[in-house]
């Protein structure tokens, strides 16, 4: 019989002499609850952080024991069951929970395939998020660690020929790169721009949040938000940028790839639209230039 595990992060934040306090009193909670094999603890001096792997359900009694006894603090969980399908988010204050929410894991993330590259030193050298919105054409977002964009990528069936399109800050298609089936890729501004569409706009967006939600941080957040962050890639002797893969995500898909350099690719783009990838990667955002 196989056992599946949920993986379930607590975050708990507030005065640091409390902390120290909250962190003995949970280690006793977690002897009286058997809890202890499965857990990874990396910690900063305004946050705690458990990492747990835990069968049987969400492991929330000894964090609300805890939390009745430092009312202060804020216990923030968020946690995945892959095996049921469920993803889920919590608030402990007081000893209470205070903020619950469930969803479907399949359901959030079916609507998007991603592909993400990361240089030996952890810089976010692509991040993408990819929807197909027609049988020759897809959208999505995309972003390195100090610049992101919305775009639209459609390929001629019949010629092979493809055409990118990507903002540049506004709500407008303003740069296009078009790369026939033979010859070189040629770029050029938009003038005028092309405004995209307020529907369109807002489907987009969505799709760039919940990409973010899932895989990445950003360096300029409130210091008390990424202090694990910060602590964990300082441990990898990563520099932080504006934006940055989750240490979560960098751990999972090291285990995964073991490429020997450090670096990471990583995609669940299908083989239908996997040359997005390449093509973004090629034309986006540096060869702004015919190449």
């Amino acid at each position: 019989m196989t056992v599946t595990l949920t993986h379930v992060v607590f975050k708990v934040s507030g005065e640091p002499s409390q902390l120290e306090a909250f962190d003995a009193r949970l280690k006793l909670l977690f002897a009286e609850y058997s809890i202890g094999d499965e857990v990874e603890e990396q910690h900063a001096p305004a946050a705690l952080h458990y990492d747990l792997k835990v069968a049987g359900g969400i492991p929330f009694p000894p964090f609300a024991l805890a939390s009745a006894d430092f009312p202060e603090l804020v216990i923030a969980a968020e946690w995945v069951d892959l095996a049921s399908g469920v993803r889920g988010t919590a608030t402990i204050t007081r000893g209470a929970l205070t903020k619950q929410n469930v969803e479907n894991v399949a359901a959030a993330g079916a609507g998007f395939a991603v592909a993400l590259r990361v240089s030996p030193g952890g810089y976010l050298t692509l991040g993408m998020a990819v929807v197909r919105t027609g049988r020759d054409e897809c959208r999505g977002y995309v972003l390195t660690g100090k610049e992101d964009a919305l775009f639209r990528i459609t390929r001629d069936a019949s010629t092979g020929g493809v055409e990118l399109v990507a903002t540049e800050g506004a709500a407008e298609w303003s740069r296009s790169w078009r790369a026939p089936l033979n010859g070189n890729t040629e770029y050029r501004a938009l003038e005028p721009a092309h405004p995209i569409a307020a529907a369109d706009f807002r489907e987009l967006e969505k799709l760039a949040q919940d990409f973010v939600a899932q895989w990445l941080w950003f360096g300029n957040s409130p210091r008390e938000e990424i202090a694990i962050e910060t602590e964990r890639y300082k441990r990898l002797g990563y520099t932080v940028s504006d934006a940055n893969l989750r240490s979560a995500a960098l751990h999972r898909i090291k285990a995964g790839t073991g490429r020997d350099d450090g670096s990471i690719e990583y995609s669940t783009l299908d083989a239908e639209i996997a040359w997005i990838e390449d093509v973004i990667a090629r034309n986006w955002p540096a060869n702004r230039e015919s190449t």
